[in-house]
């Protein structure tokens, strides 16, 4: 019984430790990042509540930016769904990557709450989850997620909220910039990582998407992201492996 009262008191401290950790700036990053994109949604024909339901509902930034983009573009429902599906399915790989940081199963969660919870999972999140982990315990990871998360989230939606009626009182070309301070965020966020594999896949994919572009167009980001990431992964192979070889 102590022990479990222990884990409590520990799990409670920590997500108020992660909450913390969100408001000294990623939330703000991304309520104002969610704030452009509610511009964005409104400028393609979203009322209200369709801008608000669709950050509620898919809560990422490409598969949202696709969504608003088809639908003033009056394309069918199947191929808005396909878009989306398509621009979140990078979400996948992060869900399977922060369920394994966090020993997912080990928590004995019923089916239902795991997909409740990695439905809040952002890149944000995702990334601050990296660095908790050389802080944190691997029993700790999950209620770090959670307060980081679900703080993220509530600024994320506050964002959409105020976001939607800020145009009425700022030019809407200021709020389509802010769009993009997230990915300036975690940008910073990763070439200060400790693995040296995260900053050269960073480093790799950012000089291959320019070069690509003018043979693949849209392509060139997810072809450069693959490349970069292969080629980072290989080189954290062989450096571990290099490592491990016994000297003769």
């Amino acid at each position: 019984m102590k022990n479990l009262e222990f884990y409590a008191l520990n799990a409670s401290q920590t997500r108020r430790n992660a909450a913390i950790d969100a408001l000294r700036a990623p939330c703000y990053a991304l309520g104002i990042t969610m704030a452009g994109f509610s511009t964005i949604a409104r400028e393609s024909g979203f009322d209200f509540w369709m801008a608000l339901m669709t950050s509620l509902g898919v809560w990422g930034m490409p598969g949202q930016v696709a969504f608003a983009s088809l639908y003033s573009a009056g394309a069918s429902l199947f191929i808005i769904f396909v878009a989306v599906s398509l621009a979140n399915m990078r979400m996948l790989l992060m869900v399977i990557s922060a369920a394994d940081m966090m020993h997912l199963k080990s928590h004995n969660l019923p089916l239902w709450k795991r997909i409740f919870w990695m439905q809040f999972l952002a890149i944000t999140a995702w990334a601050n989850l990296g660095l908790a982990q050389q802080k944190y315990p691997s029993h700790l990871l999950l209620p770090y997620y959670q307060g980081f998360a679900l703080t993220i989230f509530v600024f994320g939606i506050l964002g959409t909220i105020f976001g939607f009626f800020l145009s009425d009182l700022l030019p809407p070309d200021i709020l389509r910039v802010v769009i993009f301070i997230t990915p300036i965020y975690i940008l910073l966020l990763i070439i200060n990582a400790r693995q040296k594999a995260n900053r050269l896949a960073v480093l790799i994919g950012g000089v291959l998407s320019p070069v690509f572009f003018p043979f693949a167009g849209e392509w060139a980001i997810l072809i450069a992201g693959i490349l970069g990431g292969s080629l980072a992964s290989l080189y954290g192979r062989f450096i571990a492996k290099w490592h491990l070889e016994p000297v003769q």
